[in-house]
């Protein structure tokens, strides 16, 4: 079974216990640098402070204490953290539904293998494209070859498959053949947005931005293909600013948390504020403070900043503690 996120994710957390969701960005290290990474992941870009084994393993035994029911690691590129099946095989036999996000580089016959093992019921896999010109103007190095086949072989392994799709201008064009692609491949959800103005996406705007007239092709595209796949891929786009969607969320946080590679824990990856720390406190103390701190006035704040310019988002990783 793939994971389904409940409804209430969508909802306010006020009255809540804890989290339903933990994001948990293992690390910030990555084979690749991508020009529209949002987190400026990228080789020897580990932080110089990220948890320790015995640190990750007690955040872990919290979230599993705290019954939160989905757990997702990201990066950077979490399948290079050195400990990251042995996180994994601690929340064996807790009935709690695994996720990871990956670049699809090291997705070989021998990790898909471990990865069901591990009883991860979904893998979302970046994909941008189906040629490798593409591909490489947007994720220098990458292979196209090694993507597909790691879809490949999590499917032949039972595990789900959701794809990734960021949007530029090299690849705005070749969103409905992926689209394809993806939904011959099996996978059971696509995701794609607007490109966010933050981490190396800053350096490499005016080469890669869609322009307004792009961005109207594309989601008339990404909005005929949900139609066709209706019932088959599940398809999930925010076509709207980010000004609107962190105006609803401000209104109706959702119940999950995002957790640094530090420990630190972040209101929403599209805002610069944190709300605690999982090194130095306990996950009910931080979670009653990220209940508090979406009606800190900084919040209100600097969306209204982000009305005026929404360019202000590539403060995004300032981690402004409130």
């Amino acid at each position: 079974m793939a994971i389904v996120l409940p409804e209430s994710l969508g909802a306010s957390a006020a009255d809540l216990k804890s989290p339903l969701y933990a994001a948990w960005q293992l690390t910030n290290e990555c084979d690749l640098c991508c020009l529209h990474c949002i987190e400026g992941s990228g080789p020897g870009k580990a932080f110089a402070n990220e948890l320790s084994r015995g640190e990750a393993f007690r955040i872990v035994d919290e979230l599993i204490a705290a019954e939160v029911p989905y757990v997702a690691f990201s990066g950077g590129e979490p399948l290079l953290h050195p400990h990251l099946f042995e996180l994994l095989d601690r929340f064996r036999g807790h009935g709690v539904g695994l996720k990871l996000e990956t670049n699809g580089q090291f997705l070989d016959p021998a990790t898909c293998g471990r990865l069901a093992d591990a009883q991860v019921k979904a893998v979302q896999v970046s994909l941008d494209g189906i040629s490798e010109p593409v591909l490489q103007k947007l994720r220098p190095k990458a292979s196209l070859q090694k993507i597909m086949d790691g879809i490949r072989g999590l499917r032949d392994v039972g595990v789900s498959v959701e794809v990734n799709f960021a949007p530029t201008r090299h690849n705005v064009g070749q969103v409905s053949s992926t689209m394809d692609l993806a939904q011959s491949f099996g996978a059971y959800a696509f995701y794609t947005g607007r490109l966010m103005y933050t981490g190396r996406a800053v350096h490499s705007w005016d080469k890669i931005a869609p322009s307004e007239e792009q961005y109207a092709v594309f989601f008339a595209a990404v909005r005929a293909k949900a139609r066709e796949f209706e019932g088959r891929m599940r398809v999930c786009y925010h076509e709207s600013g980010i000004v609107e969607e962190l105006r609803y969320r401000a209104a109706h946080p959702a119940a999950l948390i995002i957790i640094l590679p530090d420990g630190r824990v972040k209101l929403i990856n599209a805002l610069p504020f944190t709300c605690g720390d999982l090194r130095r406190q306990s996950l009910s103390e931080v979670w009653a403070r990220y209940q508090q701190a979406w009606q800190d006035p900084c919040v209100t704040g600097f969306i209204e900043e982000l009305d005026k310019d929404e360019k202000a988002i590539s403060r995004l990783h300032e981690w402004v503690e409130l």
